[in-house]
């Protein structure tokens, strides 16, 4: 019967949101109405029938933030390129991405996931297929070769050692590839995923791929897609066949390697996508790092910490590339020396901007917060346990604060310069459907880490709640102030413009 449920939810959704993203058929308010009620379906599939602790939360995390970037992307696309289709094109890619987590089969898994990739790249490539942009050609192909086909070797040799009948039939999180121990065929699982999380060695290919598609994309690749190679490292996890030691030393070597050369390379950017991109592949190997604790030592708590990664990254990423979407409506520029005036343009804005640059950073009562405190918990748990776990706190520290480099970084493009350029007439209301969607994210974000950890009982009455508790009173009224100050030193001052936005 669940079967049922799901391959019904698979074409109820599928109609809905396709339709409700067909401009031709629909105006935006009752199209988008359509979206959100598709989205709300596979959203109550998840809640309802999704057993797997790992799959629901990014099953969750893909739905809401996939009906809010489609919302995001009806007023993106129509400013940037003019171009209804790009909507389909991002509702298309959504679903994928969210079918394939809620996959209960290798078979749908593997079906959904190519599909996925497919999209993935016609988003990479869309502004060569409709501006003629060469760059964006070679990002895609470069997305091809290194993120696509080792991905799919691996999907492909998972289907070949589990047998085609068991693809069908038995569930995802219960087939027994026959990798026998094997070193070989355990790695030949492993660097697939490791491709698709944008890790060591087959790394490259995500900062072209990211900053070169549009925005509402960048934020799906990003925010999810990634997520897809971290599913798949964990499912592998779940294989008792697998070989243990290969599988963790790998996740452990090429994850510390690339967290470190992520957040380095994040510093030392100037575009605001590049930085976002680079920030992604450090982030996802901190993740990897945590898989190979949690099989290792079968930690619950790095488990638990790769959770609340995984949710968190998801969240204020999304909101930061959609972001970046908006800088570039505004400023036609992503370069930070020529930025730094936006929160003055649109305070709004600039004050859900804040609060995902201190989610990633790790402030308290944040999502990103949650995640680092509980990644560093679960390293000093099994402390005593192995010595290389003094090797990956110092990965972590180093990458913790790399992020405090680049995220300050990125918030100059806000609040960085007291000058503001002489830019086009803006759009109010144009500006204000941007932000929503950016506001709405990171505000779901919390909500949700708080729902979770409440569920779960993690804080409830310990210092960790106080300290929560303490730390949202006192960050409501931080922003409140900042959003205030910018807001009437905006009014205050003469705009350039020729009159005020």
């Amino acid at each position: 019967m669940a079967d049922l449920y799901r391959y019904t939810t698979y074409i109820l959704s599928t109609i809905l949101i396709l339709l409700g993203g067909s401009a031709k058929l629909f105006d935006k308010k009752h199209g988008a109405i359509l979206r959100i009620l598709g989205y709300i379906l596979i959203l109550l599939y998840t809640l309802l029938f999704v057993e797997n602790i790992f799959a629901k939360i990014l099953a969750i995390s893909s739905c809401v933030i996939a009906c809010i970037v489609s919302i995001y992307t009806a007023n993106y696309a129509k400013h940037k390129y003019g171009l209804p289709y790009l909507q389909l094109i991002v509702d298309a890619f959504s679903l994928s991405i969210t079918f394939t987590f809620i996959s209960k089969y290798l078979i749908e898994f593997i079906t959904f996931w190519i599909i996925a990739e497919l999209i993935g790249f016609v988003l990479i490539t869309f502004e060569w297929f409709t501006q003629g942009n060469r760059n964006a050609l070679e990002a895609g192909i470069r997305y091809l070769l290194v993120s696509m086909v080792p991905a799919d070797i691996t999907l492909f040799a998972l289907i070949a050692l589990t047998g085609v009948e068991k693809a069908y039939t038995v569930s995802i999180t219960s087939i027994e590839p026959a990798i026998q121990g094997s070193p070989i065929l355990t790695i030949l699982c492993v660097v697939g995923f490791l491709a698709k999380a944008a890790i060591a060695p087959l790394h490259f290919w995500l900062p072209d791929a990211h900053s070169i598609a549009p925005a509402p994309a960048s934020s799906m690749l990003s925010g999810l897609m990634v997520k897809m190679g971290i599913y798949g490292l964990y499912l592998l996890s779940l294989y008792p066949s697998i070989n243990k030691d290969v599988y963790v030393y790998t996740l452990m070597i090429c994850g510390s390697i690339t967290a470190v050369y992520g957040g380095l390379l994040a510093l030392a950017q100037s575009d605001i996508k590049r930085i976002l991109a680079y920030s992604t592949i450090s982030h996802t190997s901190v993740m990897s790092i945590l898989l190979s604790m949690y099989v290792k030592f079968n930690s619950v708590e790095a488990l638990q910490a790769t959770l609340f990664y995984v949710l968190a990254h998801a969240f204020f990423k999304a909101a930061l590339f959609m972001d970046s979407g908006v800088v570039e409506i505004i400023a036609h520029t992503r370069d930070i020396g020529s930025l730094g005036y936006i929160s003055r343009v649109y305070p709004l804005e600039s004050t859900a901007v804040l609060l995902s640059i201190l989610s990633l950073i790790g402030v308290p009562p944040l999502p990103g917060f949650l995640a680092k405190f509980l990644t560093i918990l679960s390293l000093v748990t099994n402390l005593i346990s192995a010595s290389p776990i003094v090797v990956l706190l110092i990965v972590v520290a180093i990458e913790i604060v790399f992020s405090i480099g680049y995220g300050a970084k990125y918030l100059m493009t806000h609040f960085g310069s007291s000058t503001i350029r002489i830019l086009p007439r803006i759009d109010l209301n144009l500006l204000r459907q941007l932000a929503l969607p950016v506001v709405t994210t990171i505000a779901i974000s919390v909500a949700l880490s708080f729902s979770i950890l409440f569920e779960q009982q993690i804080i409830y009455g310990t210092i960790l709640g106080m300290i929560m508790t303490i730390s949202l009173i006192f960050l409501i009224l931080v922003i409140y102030i900042v959003y205030k100050s910018q807001k009437i030193f905006r009014v205050s001052e003469s705009w350039l413009g020729g009159a005020r936005p």
